[in-house]
């Protein structure tokens, strides 16, 4: 009997030892993302969205820094931080999915090159996959194209350059605010955008002036 208990109890260890060799060598490799990049698209090197998938994680991060002007209380802050998270947040992702909303229904929005725009011409951009919006914001080939020369960089671009960004409040009054964004480690990406704007209308913050 203990002859063939320790039989038993051989062959259990044995199979036991056998099934954890087998886990050790079918995860020792760690997952190599430029793989997993080669087998999506087939190609060598992986695209530009799949290179900065690695370093780039949405969304971007954002810092408040100098206030200018006391008009403006610390809950209004806040409130306006908040919008402008949820705009970058949007940016990162590719899409400006809250954009709409945070237009007020009759002031429109002010665009760089374009005036005013009411919100039905905002949101009639957001569609058009050459518009506006998706030439200067998200997509550098058609930005290229549209500019005749290459290397461009579109506002989604110019962000995510930037690595860390803070927002400086210029306080017009306790309902209008402009604000400036200020990039640490790259300031001469500054240049390539303008000062957004709000406007406090019924008690809500409104984004008067596109970035």
């Amino acid at each position: 009997m203990k002859s063939f208990a320790k039989q038993i109890w051989f062959f259990l260890f044995f199979f036991s030892f056998l099934y954890h060799c087998q886990i050790q060598t079918s995860g020792s490799r760690p997952l190599d993302l430029n793989e997993v990049g080669q087998t999506q698209t087939g190609e060598g090197n992986p695209s530009r969205t799949q290179r900065e998938s690695k370093t780039i994680s949405c969304p971007i991060p954002l810092n408040v820094g100098k206030v200018y002007g006391t008009s403006i209380s610390k809950f209004d802050q806040t409130v306006i931080v908040s919008e402008l998270k949820i705009l970058l947040s949007d940016l990162c992702l590719g899409e400006f999915t809250h954009l709409l909303t945070l237009v007020h229904p009759t002031k429109g929005l002010y665009v760089d090159a374009k005036g005013y725009w009411t919100v039905e011409e905002v949101k009639a951009d957001l569609k058009d996959p050459n518009g506006y919006f998706q030439v200067y914001y998200f997509h550098s080939e058609k930005l290229d194209s549209k500019k005749g020369s290459s290397g461009n960089l579109t506002v989604r671009d110019v962000f995510l350059a930037a690595k860390q960004v803070s927002v400086d409040f210029y306080v017009g009054s306790s309902e209008e605010v402009e604000v400036k964004f200020r990039f640490l480690e790259n300031p001469k990406l500054e240049r390539y955008l303008i000062n957004p704007s709000f406007v406090k209308a019924e008690g809500k913050w409104y984004l008067l002036r596109m970035f």
